[in-house]
């Protein structure tokens, strides 16, 4: 009886539902460990974590309820979430964002603040899904004017036929939002350029293009890290552009200068505490932590429940515990691709590896930020606390379980009409 309901309420890829738990467990254990500074400058002791805790099961009715929608209908949102992400990053860009640490990363809306950029990077995914999908043919991927207009019904679908084939309809679309990200946070950026190489790679997209395009894409930023390099520290006073074109200067600096052999008395704490003292921490969580709840260090990082908690988790439970996440992210990598793989709808089986990869760049790139030299915010996917972030991933969840759920009723329909078949010939 209870496999019966628990088949009901929970459908889709079993793995993936048990490492979303899991993830949430582990969110739950580390954000209210990590979440002793602003505890303190709350003056509430429960407060942070019963936000956290209602974001959670928040999170885990926004993946209930989207599994259970049909995959034809999230196909049907690609335009709108675009769209509506892009629409953000404009009222953000006229005034309407909050600044926070010198960053526009949060826009209100009838009194309500979450984090636009989560939805930016969920729209981009879909609409190069969508486009991928309409470029598929017999001999491969082929980008054409056509087959991207097409997606927008300004063109006929005609990927059967010789045209211009070319890579920047994908290109443009994603270089709109990042010339409105770039200025905020870089590495966002960053994380929406290997998501869209990976998945035209994956697409089967022309290698001659995608060489040339890598190629130049290294040769820019050569040639832009040498520019920043020579930028003079008086050019922070020409405004907000100007002060975070001197802060990425500096972080690139530190990544440049780092040899790991600076004289622990040289070292300046002020200014660099999420750098130091994340370090610092990771050196005393040794193999298997402090234990749970028994860090020590979480009162001198700044934003150890978010960009940083990776840090916290890595001393309490060592680097066997950072390993175990590790692994968390990678099974849930694997878990994408294979429903990737049996789905027969292109745009899903590219909505499902395309959610993999950014989910898995995305934890990378936190766990890369914590324990390396170059600091910027990004949350650790289902971890970190985070109103939008942890909604929006929750929502990644739960369209892939709506996509798994679409191939396991397709492999059930095969293995009955396959069983039906050997019944006719017997």
């Amino acid at each position: 009886m209870s496999r019966g309901v628990t088949a009901r309420l929970f459908k889709g890829d079993r793995t993936v539902w048990c490492v979303f738990f899991i993830l949430c467990v582990l969110s739950l254990i580390e954000v209210f460990s990590a979440s002793s500074r602003q505890t303190f400058e709350s003056e509430s002791y429960w407060g942070p974590i019963t936000k956290h805790s209602i974001f959670i099961l928040a999170g885990v009715f926004v993946v209930w309820f989207m599994h259970n929608m049909k995959s034809s209908w999230i196909k049907g949102m690609t335009k709108i979430i675009y769209f509506l992400g892009l629409g953000m990053l404009i009222y953000a860009a006229l005034g309407g964002g909050s600044v926070r640490n010198n960053s526009n990363r949060w826009i209100t809306i009838m009194g309500f603040e979450f984090q636009h950029f989560e939805v930016v990077k969920l729209g981009i995914v879909m609409i190069i899904s969508s486009i991928l999908a309409r470029a598929q043919c017999n001999e491969g991927t082929r980008l054409s004017w056509n087959s991207a207009l097409s997606f927008f019904g300004i063109a006929p679908r005609a990927v059967d036929k010789k045209g211009d084939y070319t890579m920047l309809t994908i290109l443009a679309l994603v270089a709109i939002p990042s010339v409105f990200i770039i200025t905020e946070n870089l590495s966002t950026v960053l994380i929406l350029v290997l998501v869209t190489l990976a998945m035209m790679i994956i697409g089967g997209v022309n290698w001659k293009q995608m060489l040339l395009l890598v190629g130049t894409g290294i040769v820019a930023i050569v040639l832009g890290i040498a520019v920043l390099m020579q930028v003079p520290e008086e050019f922070k006073e020409a405004g907000s552009i100007g002060n975070k074109v001197i802060t990425w200067k500096h972080r690139f600096e530190d990544v440049f200068k780092a040899d790991g052999n600076t004289d622990p008395k040289k070292v300046k704490i002020a200014g660099e505490e999420q750098r130091i003292y994340s370090k610092i921490a990771i050196a005393e969580g040794g193999f298997f932590g402090r234990g749970p709840g028994n860090s020590v260090r979480r009162d001198y990082i700044p934003h150890a429940n978010n960009d940083f908690i990776f840090a916290v988790i890595l001393e309490e439970l060592g680097i066997l515990g950072g390993a175990v996440i590790v692994i968390l992210y990678l099974i849930l990598l694997y878990r994408c691709g294979k429903v990737a793989n049996e789905c027969e709808d292109p745009y899903a089986s590219f909505l499902a590896i395309g959610i993999g990869i950014l989910i898995t760049i995305q934890a990378f790139m936190h766990m890369y930020i914590t324990v390396g030299n170059f600091v910027t915010g990004q949350p650790l996917p289902l971890i970190s606390q985070g109103g939008t972030s942890f909604l929006v991933n929750c929502m990644y969840i739960g369209i892939l379980l709506s996509i798994s759920r679409y191939v396991n009723r397709l492999n059930k329909e095969k293995e009955t009409k396959t069983n039906r078949e050997t019944e006719a010939l017997s």
